[in-house]
């Protein structure tokens, strides 16, 4: 019940209103049975004037009488309520009483109450009776209605204060259900004055606290009608966003709010600016909701309903309501942070579901960049908005759930996939497969695992990117530790497995071209996290070098055990006289050239370096460690220059091959330089370059080198060897970090130690034993000597 009272009382009202409101039907003027000049329902003609407070005086008397134009509007069949066209008849009518809260209540049940009803007004009771025809204006109503009739016509001239006080007209105040009839009408301004008044009656004057003082049903009247009328102005504040225009009661809307802040009393009282603002939020909400609710679709479709109608809606807000508000209402900011409230509750709805990755990733991306993007960068309102004052969808504590959520679901998911795709790649290589498929994409499919999360990250956030990518870091470093074992574990058990030398070289070859985009992707992941991400980049930089160690060395030693029958012949007892030892070695590694290349140009680069360096040692190492004895100057010259041809031949192939060692070509050159000169200052200076270019050139080595000369003069022996002395104390005999070694890798198994004794000072009978014992000595070797070997005494 919104009013006093109990059901029996509402009844009874309801009732009582029935009953005065029934029709009362008026007498046909013109049927036969009723006279022209019948009566009136009050008893006489009413086109005829009655007599006022007693009778009236003849036309002769002294009092100045006159027809005026007044009385004769008077017999006019238009007068109503008292009132003719041209003024006011007779005295004011007297004020009328506000109707009360029941008015309200049976306006709202729909039935109304009838103004002209009752006998308040002074009608009597055939006030409600239909008025009669303008043709009782002609009709001869009796034989004394003529005089009568002028009678009425001659009226007293008033004195002139009577005549102000008839002229002026009193504002009657309108009653409750009139009030909430305007609302009705949507007369918004007016009913919300009318209430002011009303509310001004019931304090006795206003308030200047904005409560109402009076607690009785006045104060009820006014509670229920400002809830009607706020009512009203909410409903055309939601029309006027569904129109997509402008609302013809909007204005009635904007001038109650401006009515209601102009009051007199405290700001902001009733703060119908703030329900305005709250009106404009629901009907926000409820526009969102219509395009979402019951309407089934993914999350990426919900979504673009979303986002096309608060784009739709925002260009009619910008294009009707901005310049149907005034400028301080700020309507478009409203408009805008509503949707951005009522999206951002969307947003956070979905994010609190049990969501998959994808699904994850798309709000995340959605919240960031799409709703920026596509909704508050739209050139038609991209001028009136500005980003940064509305802030994320998402609060930063959903963000980071959402992120750490993600985070963990593609860790485990890659962990997995990655062990699945090693397992895989281990059966394809005991399978019999044909050299071309042995080249699999194995590092393809293994980065196309992680790439996708490592490439969307970073495109969402920052901070998500570098939290991804450290996560991937992690599962990768593991993986390739992993796959490092599983390639040492094939190495060892080569032995055990007939494989072709072919089909080895492409195995191993599909190994190691792994290797190269596996150090990019582990690098490209550890710059988002530079701190984080070193030591996982350091861990799979470190098995991604043992596999391509293993693997370089592998194929070396494949090439190198091809080319043994050809450098067994080196410095042999024939070696002087033929060429075949260095055309074999040239052959094979031509043959191997198209093998070699199918490498990545990483590990590529570093096998040949790698088999440059140990083709070289097969051809130097003989040499150092003195299986060759050079004690003559022609001897010298002819080793000189068989080592220079040769290794000018070698250094052609591997210049075909590309080696990134170069240098290694001037290592014998200048070995045989230190053979070949005579003047101890030059050798010097050769030694010296030596060791410059090679820092791993010991004494040792040199000592070994002087031996195969035969260089045994002490004095000489110990000036050349003072050079590596000197500079040892200095940086040119540190080997560079990374450099691979050279000399290293010829090991001296006797110490040379240098006898004061002079053979040319010997007897005759002495070299002549010595060289017997030599002959012997030969012979019994050339027996020994297998298939394929030679004799390297020359």
């Amino acid at each position: 019940m919104l009013f006093g009272g109990g059901r029996s009382r509402l009844q009874e009202l309801q009732c009582t209103l029935w009953t005065e409101t029934m029709p009362v039907v008026a007498p046909n003027p013109f049927d036969e049975d009723t006279p022209m000049d019948r009566p009136s329902p009050e008893g006489g003609n009413p086109f005829i004037e009655e007599e006022v407070e007693g009778k009236r005086e003849h036309m002769g008397s002294d009092a100045k009488r006159r027809g005026t134009l007044e009385k004769i509007a008077g017999l006019s069949p238009f007068w109503k309520s008292g009132k003719g066209l041209l003024g006011v008849r007779g005295t004011p009518e007297k004020r009328r009483g506000r109707r009360k809260s029941e008015d309200v209540s049976l306006l709202s049940a729909g039935r109304k109450k009838d103004t002209g009803c009752g006998e308040e007004d002074g009608g009597g009771p055939g006030v409600g009776t239909k008025r009669l025809s303008f043709l009782w204006l002609g009709g001869g109503g009796g034989s004394g209605g003529n005089r009568s009739r002028r009678e009425s016509m001659v009226e007293v001239v008033p004195e002139r204060n009577e005549v102000a006080n008839e002229n002026e007209k009193v504002r009657e105040p309108l009653s409750v259900l009139e009030i909430l009839h305007l609302i009705q009408q949507r007369e918004l301004r007016s009913a919300d004055q009318h209430i002011i008044e009303l509310e001004a009656e019931c304090d006795g004057g206003g308030s200047p606290d904005g409560v109402l003082k009076s607690p009785g049903r006045q104060a009820k009247d006014v509670t229920l009608l400002y809830e009607a009328l706020m009512k009203e102005m909410w409903a055309v504040v939601d029309e006027s966003l569904n129109n997509k225009g402008k609302h013809l009661k909007l204005d009635e809307v904007i001038g109650v709010i401006q009515q209601e802040e102009a009051r007199e009393g405290p700001p902001g009282s009733k703060d119908v600016r703030r329900h305005w603002v709250e009106a404009v939020g629901r009907s926000v909400d409820q526009r969102l909701k219509n395009n979402l609710e019951g309407k089934m679709g993914s999350l990426p479709s919900q979504a673009e309903r979303v986002k096309r109608t608060a784009v739709e809606d925002l260009t009619s807000v910008k294009n009707h309501l901005v310049c149907s508000y005034p400028k301080d209402f700020e309507v478009f900011r409203i408009y805008l942070s509503a949707y951005h409230r009522g999206i951002a509750e969307w947003l956070t709805t979905a994010a609190k579901r049990n969501l998959e990755t994808n699904e994850i990733y798309f709000l995340l991306d959605w919240n960031s960049n799409v709703y920026c993007r596509d909704v508050l960068s739209r050139p038609e309102i991209s001028l009136l908005i500005n980003p940064s004052e509305l802030g994320p969808l998402l609060s930063p504590e959903i963000q980071r759930m959402l992120e750490e959520q993600c985070v963990n679901a593609v860790q485990l998911r890659v962990c997995q996939r990655l062990e699945e795709e090693l397992k895989g790649e281990q059966e394809r290589w005991k399978l019999e497969a044909k050299n071309e498929e042995m080249l699999s994409n194995f590092s393809g499919r293994v980065i196309q695992i992680m790439k996708p999360h490592v490439d969307r990250a970073p495109g969402i956030s920052e901070g998500f990117g570098v939290m991804m990518s450290r996560s991937c870091l992690s599962c990768f470093s593991e993986f390739l530790h992993s796959f490092q074992k599983t390639v040492e574990k094939y190495h060892a058990e080569r032995d055990e497995v007939t494989e072709t030398s072919e089909s080895y070289i492409c195995r191993v070859i599909s190994v190691v071209n792994c290797c190269p985009p596996f150090r990019e992707f582990a690098a490209r992941m550890a710059q988002l996290d530079a701190e984080l991400g070193r030591e996982p980049l350091r861990q799979a930089e470190s098995s991604l070098d043992r596999i391509t160690g293993l693997c370089t060395r592998g194929i070396c030693d494949l090439v190198l055990r091809d080319l043994k029958p050809c450098s067994r012949k080196l410095l042999g007892r024939r070696w002087l006289s033929s060429s075949e030892a260095c055309d074999g070695m040239v052959s094979t590694l031509a043959e191997r050239a198209p093998s070699l290349r199918k490498m990545s140009q990483g590990p590529y680069q570093v096998a040949v370096s790698e088999l440059h360096r140990k083709v070289l040692l097969e051809l130097v190492r003989p040499l150092v460690q003195g299986k060759m004895a050079c004690t003559t100057s022609k001897t010298r010259k002819k080793v000189a220059a068989k080592l220079k041809e040769e290794a000018r031949q070698l250094g052609q192939i591997f210049s075909r091959l590309e080696s990134p060692q170069p240098s290694l070509d001037t290592v014998i050159p200048r070995l045989a330089e230190i053979l070949v000169l005579d003047d101890i200052a030059a050798i010097q200076m050769e030694v010296g370059m030596l060791a410059a270019d090679f820092p791993d050139f010991r004494k040792r080595h040199l000592s070994a080198l002087l031996d195969v000369r035969g260089l045994w003069d002490p004095g000489p022996r110990h000036e050349i060897l003072g050079v590596l002395q000197d500079l040892e104390g200095t940086d040119v005999l540190v080997p560079s970090r990374g450099s691979p070694g050279f000399f290293a890798d010829i090991l001296i198994t006797r110490d040379t130690r240098c006898i004061n004794v002079s053979l040319s000072r010997a007897s005759q009978l002495g070299r002549r034993a010595l060289s017997h014992l030599g002959r012997r000595q030969r012979s019994t070797q050339n027996r020994g000597l297998g298939q394929g070997e030679e004799d390297t005494q020359l």
